[in-house]
């Protein structure tokens, strides 16, 4: 990623390397844990706010659209037939995850 200024550029690398080019020169460093450490952090918080009962984390409620979606979409290339979202929605279907050994 690259962000133009008037007296520089800031470079960004997710997980990588971040720096400053221009008048005032940052070398920066890296980021090397930054994605599986922020992976790890968003997926214990999004679990102890759905087991929690807490539904203010403002992404719980794009995360459970996002996750039917892909039900949707699952169920429609199993079945082959359209799937709208009231019958995603109205399923009794249970969905075997398969989550052993995942730590939040």
């Amino acid at each position: 990623n690259r962000m133009f200024g008037s007296l520089g550029v800031l470079e960004t690398q997710y997980g990588g390397q971040v720096l400053i080019r221009g008048k005032n020169f940052y070398r920066g460093g890296s980021s090397p844990g930054i994605y599986p450490e922020g992976a790890k952090a968003n997926i214990a918080t999004f679990y102890e706010c759905i087991a929690g009962g807490k539904y203010d984390n403002p992404t719980v409620a794009p995360s459970v659209r996002s996750n039917l979606i892909t039900v949707m979409g699952r169920t429609a290339a199993y079945t082959g037939n359209v799937v709208t979202w009231d019958e995603t929605v109205k399923s009794k279907e249970k969905l075997d995850g398969r989550l052993e050994g995942l730590e939040a």
